[in-house]
């Protein structure tokens, strides 16, 4: 039966795979070769994504939070690439993740989804800002129902985007208060399909 699951498993993930574009090559651990599988390419998707958002030509809705009050505006298809773009660079892919996360994969009943979380070996390079990632394949598609990435910012907070596919994406901006405690100090939730 767990052979059937991962056989599965291993189909799905392939069939949702897109091509996956790299800017550097990281040569991979000698460790981490030994348990070497293809991971999801999250900024091919997350690109992808865009790209079709722009071929319909529908100008998203922006609602941004902060402290409790938000605002909404209309954005304009150009705006998406550099809104998105601390989730797509450094390219997320096999080969530059390869020798710093791991990849676990397994069937979330409870989700209903094939769930494909990625995390690090060890101690991260300090510019290396992904920190973990999630994602989620609809097991009876094969399609991808949703992204998530956290990564740490340069000014030592914190970036959460979840991407629900085909419909809405969220970032969320998380910062140490005055006494310590993470808080949400943005959201910003632009929805696509209404």
């Amino acid at each position: 039966m767990k052979l059937i699951v991962f056989l599965l498993a291993a189909g799905v993930f392939l069939s949702c795979r897109q091509p996956a574009t790299r800017d550097k090559i990281v040569e991979p651990t000698k460790d981490s070769t030994e348990a070497h599988s293809n991971f999801f390419p999250v900024s091919s998707y997350i690109r992808g994504q865009i790209k079709g958002l722009k071929t319909d030509a529908a100008n998203p809705l922006s609602v941004t939070t902060v402290n409790g009050q938000s605002d909404s505006s209309w954005l304009r298809l150009e705006q998406l690439d550099s809104i998105f773009k601390p989730f797509v660079e450094p390219v997320i892919d096999t080969a530059n993740l390869i020798g710093f996360f791991s990849e676990k994969k397994f069937l979330d009943q409870s989700l209903d989804a094939f769930t494909f979380t990625y995390d690090p070996i060890g101690k991260l390079p300090d510019s290396m800002l992904l920190q973990h990632y999630d994602v989620y394949v609809n097991p009876e598609t094969g399609f991808v129902k949703r992204v998530y990435l956290m990564k740490k910012t340069a000014t030592g907070g914190e970036q959460q985007l979840t991407w629900l596919a085909d419909n809405w994406a969220k970032i969320v901006d998380i910062r140490n208060d005055a006494s310590g405690k993470p808080s949400v100090m943005k959201e910003q939730l632009i929805k696509w399909k209404f």
